[in-house]
């Protein structure tokens, strides 16, 4: 509430994407709190403090929690700046209420949470009674790392097949009245509009007898291109106009001139321009038979016109700029990936404090996109402009994760543990954060697979399916990479 509280008195409306923030922000700030609690039982346990009041165990929780926090504020903070530089606005307007909303979670969790935690009293949790031995946690894993990571590069293969410039049923429920009536519109001579203004490219006028035979034949080229349905432009009202009797007698010209007048509704004027330089072309795409990205089709249409003697002056039209968005949706993938991971290396140097302990956490962080991106190109799923930051919203869960982890090895090495079984230790204190926080987070996006909008839905599936290969890459790969004996048998 107070993230949006406060964007609303900055002046930033509530967007396409921006909706969704309030959830957004509730898991962002539950996973401060998931981790601050787990720390809290963790220390109850190790000064056997179980079922006694201990007031300054929230002090301690919270001493222990927001060093790696305050670093996976920064993270996620850095994650949705990385949207602050790409194209596609609504991408830009999420970017800003998540680093606004990020650093709200922060503050609320850890000025208002701990003193809840000092009325508690710390309890044996079933949870805590059914987790594993420490002879689990020492295990190197090494054939399910490795499983996870081949999984990783088979679903990286998908990258290839990703489509984000979907068709526009994918915005829409199969099966439902509003699906059903767009497609019958689809069959029947295209659902998404389009329009051309052409000219000659030699700048000659289109009110003569060799223009519009010029014309007729550009419109029946257009027709014939499979992802275009019904075409109406100057020479089918011209057409229309020699179906009367005696229209012989007049000229091209004279027939835009009546068909300017009040009676015919000024239809000319709305197919050409007062000069006769310029013509519109308005054309119904076909969405189903789309094999390219639209503005590829677009620009089969622009050489279509050049090779019949015109020249696309100006296009317009839904079609066009569902193309545009699609591919601004694609370059601002791509951009905020590319930044997000540069920050990343830095602050894994930093976190980490040694070279192998930061190229682990960068080579198990990569999975995330890899699998995530690879998967959605296998399995079809489309990549449109609400469902497309899901991919920065896991990395930021798993670097999260990471860095909670990393910390612990820090504080194993510093009680004196050495090597792997610092990775062991902080593994054994970190795991059930890792898991209960992925597993919260998850359960609050699953909300959005229960949505009849199936952009919404995909943006939910997307983040259930990314906080698994978090939980693996960071609980199984991580600990091998990072801390596993390099010269004994795995």
């Amino acid at each position: 509430m107070l993230t949006l509280l406060i964007q609303s008195m900055l002046g930033d409306k509530i967007g396409v994407l921006t909706v969704n923030l309030g959830t957004i922000v509730f898991v962002i700030a539950l996973s401060h709190l998931v981790y601050m609690t787990f720390n809290w039982q963790t220390l109850a346990d190790r000064a056997h403090r179980l079922d006694k009041e201990s007031p300054d165990l929230a002090a301690d929780a919270r001493r222990m929690t927001f060093p790696p926090s305050f670093w996976s504020m920064v993270c996620a903070s850095l994650g949705f700046a990385s949207l602050l530089i790409v194209q596609a606005k609504p991408l830009r307007e999420l970017g800003f209420g998540g680093v606004l909303g990020t650093v709200v979670a922060f503050v609320c969790a850890y000025l208002m949470y701990p003193a809840f935690l000092r009325w508690a009293v710390p309890r044996k949790s079933k949870v805590v009674e059914a987790e594993p031995t420490h002879a689990f946690w020492s295990r190197r894993f090494a054939l399910l790392s490795l499983a996870v990571i081949l999984l990783a590069v088979g679903l990286g293969l998908g990258l290839t097949k990703l489509n984000t410039d979907p068709s526009l049923m994918a915005y829409f429920k199969p099966n439902r009245e509003l699906r059903d009536g767009l497609e019958f519109v689809d069959r029947t001579g295209g659902s998404n509009p389009l329009t051309l203004v052409v000219s000659a490219t030699s700048g000659s006028r289109l009110n003569t007898d060799e223009a519009y035979q010029r014309m007729w034949r550009l419109h029946g080229a257009l027709e014939n291109e499979k992802d275009v349905g019904t075409v109406i432009s100057l020479p089918t009202l011209l057409a229309e106009g020699d179906r009367t009797p005696f229209s012989f007698l007049i000229s091209y010209e004279k027939m835009m001139e009546i068909m300017e007048q009040p009676k015919y509704a000024r239809v000319a004027k709305s197919f050409v321009s007062k000069d006769r330089t310029d013509a519109v072309f308005t054309l119904r795409m076909i969405e189903a038979r789309r094999t390219k990205y639209r503005v590829d089709v677009v620009n089969d249409l622009r050489a279509l016109c050049r090779k019949y003697g015109f020249k696309a002056d100006l296009v317009g039209g839904i079609y066009y700029l569902q193309g545009r968005l699609a591919k601004l949706v694609a370059e601002s993938l791509v951009t905020g990936l590319f930044w997000l991971n540069l920050l990343f290396v830095v602050i894994a140097l930093v976190v980490a404090r040694s070279v192998r302990g930061a190229v682990a956490m960068i080579a198990s962080l990569t999975l995330v996109p890899l699998s995530m991106l690879g998967g959605i190109g296998w399995f079809h799923v489309p990549v449109d402009v609400i469902s497309a930051p899901a991919t920065n919203v896991c990395i930021g869960i798993a670097i999260d994760s990471m860095i909670h982890l990393m910390f612990g090895v820090r504080r194993a090495q510093r009680d004196g543990k050495k090597g792997w079984n610092a990775w062991v230790f902080a593994r054994e204190e970190q795991w059930r954060g890792i898991v209960y926080s992925d597993v919260i987070i998850a359960a609050g996006f699953a909300i959005f697979v229960l949505s009849d909008f199936p952009p919404t839905q995909r943006f939910g599936l997307v983040v259930l399916a990314g906080c698994i290969i978090d939980i693996l890459a960071n609980l199984f790969v991580l600990p091998l990479l990072g801390g596993a004996p390099l010269k004994k048998r795995v």
